[in-house]
């Protein structure tokens, strides 16, 4: 009978030591994993290092059957030489198998994908990904780069892997990356939960009965898989950015309909996380024994061949200005003003001209410290590359789009409260905008309606591509009709020039008052 409090007393090493004949068909196997890198080159220079051990420690205990998941979202953003780079980090690596996630569409779409895997060595795996005739993805499909899934045969033992891509793709890519993935769709959750199954029960008539699910799908999806698939054992999660330590009841460990054990996973985000899965299973392919162990990225060194092949691929990084203290990075659900968005922000209002700028707060992924700042920072920071236009927006658009994005963070875990230039805002108790504020050039402000927005007076607002395709919860902001401009230039690309135009005077980057909560609101 499986009891849980084996989970974390399990010594595995010594467990391995006694393994090198076979104890009752037991199988042992150890897993290393990390997702939602988001093509933070610090991680995967330190996440090569844990690989190369990993895979010497591992050499000493031939019984145990030892694998790589990596769950998406390696490659961020459309700079493809950067993107090429993670790639081939990736192959340094060495994973089982992979499967992507929303961003590894971000550089040109599908077709973008496409490309990239021409260079990838690894299993790329998307059970739920739909392909229309004439995909650009099908020459992948036909050479065996992208599959369904996977069954591999080690020590005598069968295993079997199924990749998942997020059902809510076109909710989480940015709109040019839209218009570039007409050739493909995906299934949705109920949908991908039955094809799940189906691959399940294929494999099973294979006599497979280890089965791993590579999922970029997000915690609760991946928890309606667990409580109605029969048949997986673990599922190596992605896309909610959730750090799963240890295996608790409930949150990460779990009991299927047929009374076996699943365990789910999750490394956290940004190169920070990785975890080492260890899992006993009895002869008929069910976990008895097990333990998940989650590590910090941070204090390993930087892999050697990463840092060269770094510097042979995209060169050494820049100098482009200095700050004078740290500018730590927010959640991405921060219903409060993240400085370094409002600095972007007012980028964007010095580029475009537009009277208000609206951007999203998880467009800022790391901290930047004190010092030299390098085109390399801003990159690893915010690397999506997202296009820039100008709307004409009424007055009741802007007020809607905010509150929206302030409800979306409580339904979606996600989203937070839209960064602004040109305008302030105070949040109130009820969880909408209490008041609003135009800020002008001449330093003066004017109140905003914000309880009877009107219909009829317009601005000129300037957004992302990322808000500009719509996602969960702001939907007003697809609004192709109302787009006046798109600029020749990326929100990435104009960080960098912005902090140029400084000439390396130390730059204080604080909040600015633009975003405020009502009084005694916790």
């Amino acid at each position: 009978m499986f009891v849980n409090n084996n989970f974390n007393r399990f010594n595995f090493k010594a467990a391995a030591n006694a393994a090198q004949s076979d104890n009752n068909g037991e199988v042992r196997t150890r897993n290393l994993y990390a997702n939602d890198m988001h093509g933070i080159l610090s991680g995967y220079r330190k996440m090569i290092t844990v690989r190369d051990r990993f895979e010497a420690e591992n050499k000493k205990n031939p019984s145990i059957i030892a694998s790589t998941y990596l769950s998406g979202d390696g490659n961020v953003g459309a700079n493809r030489q950067k993107n090429k780079l993670v790639i081939a980090l990736e192959n340094f690596i060495k994973p089982r198998a992979k499967a992507p996630g929303n961003h590894d569409f971000d550089d040109q779409g599908s077709k973008g994908l496409s490309e990239l895997l021409d260079d990838s060595k690894v299993k790329t795996l998307a059970l739920n990904l739909v392909t229309k005739p004439n995909s650009a993805l099908q020459d992948d499909i036909d050479a065996g780069r992208l599959a369904k899934s996977m069954i591999f045969e080690e020590n005598g033992q069968k295993f079997g892997v199924i990749g998942l891509i997020p059902s809510d793709l076109f909710k989480r890519i940015n709109q040019q990356s839209k218009d570039k993935s007409k050739d493909i769709d995906v299934l949705n959750l109920q949908d991908t939960i039955k094809a799940v199954q189906d691959e399940v029960n294929k494999m099973e008539a294979q006599n497979v009965n280890k089965i791993t699910l590579v999922s970029h799908m997000g915690i609760d999806a991946d928890k309606e898989i667990i409580k109605n698939v029969v048949g997986v054992d673990i599922v190596h999660g992605a896309h909610s950015h959730d750090l799963l330590k240890g295996l608790v009841p409930g949150e990460n460990y779990f009991i299927s309909k047929r009374g076996e054990p699943v365990i789910m996973t999750q490394a956290g985000k940004n190169g920070h996380w990785y975890g080492i899965l260890d899992v006993v299973y009895d002869k008929n392919g069910k976990i008895i024994k097990a333990k998940n162990d989650v590590k910090s990225l941070d204090d390993e060194t930087d892999s050697l061949k990463a840092v060269v092949l770094e510097k042979m691929m995209i060169g050494e990084p820049k100098k482009i200005g200095e700050l004078a203290h740290d500018v730590k990075s927010m959640p991405e659900t921060i219903l409060d003003e993240n400085p370094m968005c409002s600095f972007l922000c007012d980028a964007y209002k010095k580029l475009t001209g537009a009277d208000i700028v609206l951007n999203n707060a998880g467009t800022m992924r790391n901290t930047l410290h004190k010092g030299d700042v390098t085109d390399r920072m801003i990159i690893d920071m915010m690397p999506y590359y997202n296009n820039i236009s100008t709307y004409k927006l009424s007055e009741k658009d802007i007020v809607d789009a905010i509150n929206s994005g302030i409800e979306a963070t409580a339904k979606y875990h996600r989203t937070g409260a839209l960064q602004v230039a040109g305008m302030s805002y105070v949040i109130g108790k009820n969880g909408k905008i209490k008041e609003a504020y135009l800020l002008k050039d001449d330093g003066t402000k004017e109140s905003m309606n914000v309880q009877n927005p009107r219909a009829d007076k317009f601005y000129t607002v300037a957004y992302n591509s990322f808000l500009g395709g719509g996602t969960d919860g702001l939907e007003m902001l697809h609004a192709p009709e109302k787009m006046i401009k798109t600029f020749d230039a990326n929100e990435t690309d104009l960080l960098i020039d912005y902090f140029k135009t400084f000439d390396n005077k130390p730059l204080s980057i604080d909040k600015t008052g633009r975003i405020t909560r009502e009084k005694n609101q916790v």
